[in-house]
């Protein structure tokens, strides 16, 4: 039988002035479960009620299955969270002068020193963690960081660890390592609860998964009860579902009028690592390059950015022969769009409003675009039929990492390039088919935009890839 640890219900939760809920919450020991949410508000709330710094103004509180009494709820919440309960984030909580050992267990104890180092010791070698404890924590990766912060919440022995805003910092490689260590955690009876976006969270090793928008809980599922495609709808307020089946039936939809041909033609290229790389991409074409090694993906980017140096081979890009410099000048008049994911805080100005962000290639393509009221129009329309839920002067650094990427989408799809490229490092690799992404690369495939996408070592797992060129060492091979 699960011994649960908390459960809220109708919960009202106040962070200053401003109220958020109803929530429904609730954790065991022994489960690893997932709070999604794509507002960067709503996870700080939960984040700092769990900190003791945000207040139950409503609902009911329930620890080990009993209801904390009404009036001595402040006092018995903020003791019983404090004591059962880590936070980790991306604000790390480790004191960077001190070493590995006196950060596992700060504030301290009556344990001497020399028995800490030991426990220590211990608690790295049962989780497999291999690092020397002497050194300092201003040393540490950022895995390396967060590994011990774990420690530090099993030496206290709190069931309930909460980490937010993580897993996109990390590499896939990472993110895998600490998946592992979340599955030893609930082995022995502790909770683990991680509050992300939906993109950034493991779905397929969740046990349960708590679904929270506009403020307030939409849904509580457990993780084989329900579909991707499910959560998707509700974190985005889709009143609809739609699967991948249904998405690529909406494959054949032509939106442009023109001659359907090839669009950009590299023969036979060879630079220093590529040997012998043919590509031929035609308009509505979804491509994909996967790079097994790290230094294919960079000579691969390199070659599509007319930043390699080629040796021998053709370009032919809108009919005419050049060589790769070509592909450079055309980025530089965005003519060709390139994203590269594993730069995401750089793809969009942070300072500037979704619209803003939207038009700015716009009015380098098009002169006097502020001009004429009806460009402007037409992109607010555009945005606010994709992306509702968003206000259109909101500035991009309060938009969450699911938001940034369909922006930047969106922003491509209305800028009409000739081709679209996505990088995708391993470092950014996806953990989950994205059904958004997909949603978006089949609306510019429907304006006749072929898009290119370049993974490195993992591959952009989804139906909507038509052709796919493999790169192992330098050798270009193509799948049928």
């Amino acid at each position: 039988m699960r011994k649960e640890l908390f459960r809220i219900e109708n919960g009202m939760i106040r962070q200053n002035r401003i109220l958020r809920g109803p929530f429904f919450l609730q954790f065991f020991e022994g489960e690893i479960n997932g709070i999604i949410t794509d507002d960067s508000f709503e996870k700080e709330i939960l984040v700092n009620f769990f900190r003791c710094r945000s207040v139950l103004e409503e609902g009911a509180f329930y620890e080990s299955g009993k209801r904390i009494v009404y009036s001595r709820q402040y006092k018995m919440i903020r003791k019983l969270i404090s004591e059962k309960t880590s936070v980790i984030s991306g604000n790390s909580q480790l004191f960077d002068s001190l070493n590995i050992v006196d950060n596992i267990f700060i504030p301290g104890s009556l344990i001497k020193s020399k028995k800490q180092r030991k426990i220590a010791a211990q608690l790295m070698d049962f989780f497999d963690i291999r690092i020397p404890l002497h050194i300092k924590s201003r040393e540490l990766t950022l895995l390396q960081r967060l590994q011990i912060e774990i420690l530090h919440a099993v030496a206290l022995r709190h069931k309930l660890i909460i980490v937010s805003d993580i897993n996109g910092k990390l590499c896939s490689e990472e993110r895998h390592k600490l998946g592992k260590l979340y599955e030893q955690l609930a082995r022995i009876g502790y909770c683990v609860c991680q509050i992300e976006s939906l993109n950034n969270i493991f779905l397929n090793k969740m046990d349960q998964v708590q679904i929270i928008n506009k403020g307030k809980s939409v849904g509580y599922f457990s993780r084989p009860e329900t579909e991707y495609s499910e959560i998707a709808c509700l974190v985005n307020s889709m009143d609809y579902q739609e699967n991948f089946t249904e998405l690529l039936k909406h494959r054949n939809e032509k939106l442009f009028h023109g001659q359907e041909g090839a669009v950009l033609e590299l023969k036979n290229i060879k630079s220093s690592r590529i040997n012998d790389f043919s590509l031929k991409l035609c308009q509505r074409d979804i491509t994909e390059i996967n790079c097994r090694t790290g230094a294919d993906y960079a000579e691969i980017k390199n070659i599509l950015t007319g930043k390699a140096t080629v040796f021998s081979g053709q370009v032919v890009y809108g009919g005419k022969m050049g060589n790769i410099d070509v592909l450079n000048r055309a980025i530089g008049r965005w003519e060709i769009g390139c994203v590269d994911f594993v730069n995401i805080e750089n793809l969009l100005f942070e300072n500037l409003s979704i619209i803003e962000n939207v038009c700015y290639p716009l009015c380098l393509k098009t002169r006097n675009f502020y001009g004429h009221r009806k460009y402007m129009k037409a992109a607010e329309d555009y945005i606010k039929m994709i992306m509702p839920e968003l206000e259109l002067d909101t500035k991009v650094k309060n938009l969450t990492q699911e938001q940034v990427m369909r922006l930047v989408l969106c922003k491509w799809i209305l800028c009409k390039p000739k081709i679209l490229i996505l990088f995708i490092s391993s470092a950014f690799a996806k953990d989950e088919p994205d059904i958004f992404m997909g949603r978006m690369i089949i609306e510019l495939s429907k304006y006749g935009i072929p898009v290119l996408i370049i993974s490195e070592r993992y591959r952009f797992e989804s139906e909507i890839i038509e052709k796919e060129y493999i790169v192992n060492n330098g050798t270009v091979v193509k799948k049928q």
